[in-house]
């Protein structure tokens, strides 16, 4: 009855307007208690999607989008007048984190966090009244990022992809140091000052040029510019950019030798087989003479196209949250309970997979198969309707 409202019922998705889709005057009230004041467990529900979605996408990565939601008032979890960089000013807010999949030209939402201010966790009449459990505590945005994808792979058996992750207001070195250390394979957008150490050869010996910023390094990468073109699946065309690369040190990420040959195409030539280091890419995406964007990735041996195509999965996600999860109710949660927000997003999930894999199986002319899940199909349930 939820995820039917989510899917069907116009405007806000409030508990009133989703009832008002079923016409069943006691809804309301049986909605209200499914969502903020029951006890099934959001995170079965979210591994056991994970599992559907990814038998029947093929999956890219795996992208952290972080989401800022506007409120009115402070009663709603986790709201707070909160400083967001990409607007530039104080916005009273919730802050959350998605964890995707993705692959090109389709994406799935597959875990959700609250990130919570200290004005929520170190509240204890806040916490009570939210019911927040004990081991939520506030954090950065990539930590607890990190810490749930970590999950999804080791206790969720989902396969390992790369990561990709958004890091320029965080501490970069520190988010590529840990992803290094867990050896999962990522590439982290960073801002421009950034520190590096440059990593070369030349006449048999390795020279380094410590403390430079990313910027100051993109001086060097202006001159080896080269036109990177990939498929846009929302414009069905090739586009394309200038970008450029080099091999790098990150401080506190030691690197050490590749434990296996990699299959993938060197980006460069300029360090000796075994030698690993990372990759900083410069992108040139607006404007030829402009700031370029700089791309961190430990995939070493991967193309620079390869790359770019991995790291242009974030935008996708960003179209998909704003295009479908946001017209389902991403949004549109007003309870003051922590796990109401939970299962409201979980649901919200569940309702944006549902019109992703009705999209890939139109285009594909094939039925949905459940991939590792069982699944029982009810001939009433609004899940077989288009």
């Amino acid at each position: 009855m939820y995820i039917r409202g989510l899917l069907v019922s116009d405007g806000r998705k409030s508990m009133r307007s989703i009832a008002a889709t079923c016409r069943q005057p006691a809804s309301q009230q049986n909605l209200q208690q499914f969502v903020s004041n029951s006890t099934w467990q959001w995170m079965e529900v979210r591994r056991r999607l994970a599992r559907i979605i990814c038998g029947n996408l093929k999956v890219s990565s795996w992208v952290i989008s972080p989401l800022v939601i506007p409120k009115a008032g402070s009663n709603t979890v986790g709201v707070d007048t909160q400083f967001v960089s990409h607007l530039g000013r104080s916005v009273n807010c919730q802050r959350a984190l998605g964890i995707w999949l993705a692959q090109p030209g389709m994406s799935c939402p597959m875990d959700w966090h609250l990130v919570l201010p200290p004005s929520w966790t170190d509240d204890t009449f806040r916490r009570r009244s939210a019911a927040i459990p004990s081991d939520v505590k506030s954090g950065s945005p990539w930590g607890i990022g990190l810490d749930a994808l970590v999950t999804i792979i080791n206790d969720w058996g989902l396969p390992v992809r790369p990561v990709v992750l958004d890091a320029r207001e965080a501490d970069a070195a520190e988010a590529i140091a840990e992803l290094h250390r867990l050896r999962i394979p990522f590439i982290v957008r960073v801002n421009r000052a950034t520190r590096f150490t440059r990593t070369g050869w030349g006449e048999g010996r390795r020279h380094e040029e410590t403390g430079q910023s990313a910027e100051s390094l993109a001086r060097y990468l202006k001159e080896q510019r080269r036109v990177v073109q990939w498929q846009d699946t929302e414009q069905s065309a090739h586009q394309g950019i200038l970008a450029a690369a080099m091999h790098v040190d990150v401080p506190g990420a030691d690197t050490e030798p590749d434990p296996a040959p990699s299959p993938f195409t060197p980006v460069s030539t300029d360090l000796p087989p075994g030698r690993r280091a990372f990759v900083l890419i410069a992108e040139w995406r607006d404007s030829v003479q402009g700031r370029p964007s700089f791309w961190v990735s430990n995939l070493t041996r991967m193309s620079v196209p390869s790359l770019l195509a991995c790291a242009n999965l974030g935008r996708q996600v960003y179209r998909d949250q704003e295009r479908i999860s946001r017209l389902v109710g991403l949004y549109d949660f007003e309870g003051r309970s922590f796990g109401g927000w939970h299962r409201h997003v979980t649901l919200v999930s569940a309702a944006h997979a549902f019109i992703v894999l009705n999209r890939l199986h139109t285009l594909l002319g094939e039925t949905p198969r459940a991939g590792s899940a069982t699944t029982t199909r009810n001939a009433k349930s609004p899940w077989q309707e288009t």
